[in-house]
């Protein structure tokens, strides 16, 4: 049946489903007709006892019970009557009544109470009696009214049989009108698949057209079109990316290529040759630090960078990078300071922090101006390491906030090869946030500086940041 396609699997079930209704429905019916028609029966079958019982009781005698009961009951078109005294002779019986039937009929009168029972009387067929004992001027009498069953089961049978009958007529009239029916609400299923398969990656920019966004079939196409808008901004990403990437290891190997043909072009002097070498060197190393950016971002795409949890010293971390870019930060005449507020702990991997650190730190720096100042905080909020790096630099407009962590996006318009970074640092440094379960945020308004804010969590078995809060450090 998982062959089957959801059309034909849908109307099979709605047909499998009715037909259980409807046998369920059918049995109710037939037991509530048949408690109803028997009901009915037994009451009269009370009427006709108490009819007769009235006749007992006027009767002087036996004799004269039996001409009038016989007047009155001898024939009568749907019950048989049978009187009995205590001996079990016969007073009174209809004519219907065999005398065969006496022997059987005279045990179901034995209570003085009325009762009512199906019997099964010989050459006559399925009875219902009703039973009771009276008193009489003539002595005890046994009472018996009963009628035969054979109509009622006929009945019955009739019903039994148009049930069988319809039944099925249902069933096959549920599934032809539900494949019909599965067939138009699916018809838009098909549709969105039409839509979907002529869509590729040339053309995007398409969407499959929704008709209710409220129904099943608009929420899928909803998701459809949601999930290609996704696709889309990933495969420009990845166009954007591409170019960019070609663009930036053009550059130093455009780079590389003069330098070797002007000193091809005509001989140069030990000094010039020098100085060509550390111009190759320059472009080499900073294509080499190119390459490893781009592979560190597509191990952290593709999920297989390992981040080590290890407890780390932050603060002795977050000192050993200022110690590494103080002497750059000193060629910029830019100051660089770090305050540490608190030692802490925390889970993660000190390569990665360390990166993390050294590439925000170093955006700072080069984006300061002479006798700037950049300043690393480390505190402690809420179980949370905050590390807050402050800039006196030019600042970043609102219109570039949103694109700082973009790969391969700098706020420079320029795009021309000045010697900088290549527009990866904060990407890596928000992968590796990410991957610390930290957060990353920048604040900067132009010509007032920037911030940038790491928060990681704090190494669960250091509760409290310091066991000796001590004493502001600052370096």
């Amino acid at each position: 049946m998982t062959q089957l396609s959801i059309r034909w699997r849908l109307t099979l079930w709605y047909g499998f489903a009715l037909a259980v209704m409807l046998c369920v429905f059918s049995l109710v019916l037939f037991l509530l007709v048949w408690q109803q028609v028997l009901a009915r029966t037994d009451s009269g079958l009370h009427e006709e006892l108490q009819e007769i019982g009235l006749e007992v009781a006027l009767a002087d005698s036996a004799s004269v019970f039996a001409a009038q009961a016989s007047a009155r009951f001898s024939q009568h078109e749907f019950y048989e009557f049978m009187v009995t005294d205590e001996t079990g002779r016969i007073i009174f019986n209809s004519t219907g009544l065999k005398e065969s039937v006496v022997t059987l009929s005279q045990s179901t009168a034995e209570t003085p109470q009325e009762r009512l029972e199906t019997c099964e009387l010989e050459g006559l067929g399925p009875y219902r009696i009703a039973s009771t004992t009276m008193s009489g001027s003539f002595g005890t009498l046994n009472v018996q009214v009963m009628t035969s069953l054979i109509p009622l089961y006929n009945d019955l049978h009739t019903l039994q049989w148009g049930g069988a009958f319809l039944l099925p007529v249902a069933v096959l009239l549920a599934i032809t009108s539900g494949q019909f029916l599965a067939g138009r609400a699916l018809r838009q299923v098909q549709q969105i698949v039409d839509a979907t398969n002529s869509i590729n990656i040339t053309c995007l920019d398409r969407r499959i057209q929704v008709s209710n966004p409220d129904d099943e079939i608009g929420k899928l196409a909803v998701a459809l079109n949601s999930l290609i808008a996704r696709l889309e901004r990933a495969i420009n990403e990845i166009r954007r990316f591409t170019a960019d990437a070609s663009h930036e290891i053009r550059t130093p190997i455009a780079v590389l290529r003069l330098e070797a043909e002007s000193v091809l072009r005509s001989p140069r002097t030990p000094e010039e040759y020098a100085q060509t070498l550390a111009v190759v060197v320059e472009e080499t190393t900073r294509l080499g630090k190119l390459a490893d950016q781009l592979l560190n971002l597509s191990r952290h795409d593709a999920g297989i960078v390992s981040c080590n949890h290890d407890p780390v010293q932050l603060d002795a971390l977050l000192l050993d990078v200022v110690d590494q870019l103080k002497p750059f930060a000193n060629d910029c005449s830019v100051t660089l300071n770090c305050e540490i507020e608190t030692v802490c702990e925390v889970l993660g991997d000190d390569i990665s922090l360390s990166q993390v650190f050294f590439n925000v730190l170093d955006n700072a720096i080069k984006y300061t101006p002479l006798d700037g100042q950049v300043t690393a905080r480390l505190s402690v909020s809420e179980q949370t390491a905050v590390i807050d790096i402050q800039d006196s630099g030019i600042g970043i407009s609102a219109d570039d906030l949103p694109h700082l962590f973009d790969r391969f996006y700098r706020a420079d318009p320029s795009r021309q090869y000045s010697g900088g970074g290549a527009g990866l640092g904060l990407s890596i440094a928000r992968a590796a946030v990410l991957m610390h379960e930290g957060m990353i945020d920048i604040q900067s308004q132009p010509e007032h500086g920037t911030r940038v804010t790491v928060r990681l969590r704090l190494y669960s078995n250091a509760d409290e940041p310091s066991s000796t809060p001590a004493d502001r450090l600052t370096v």
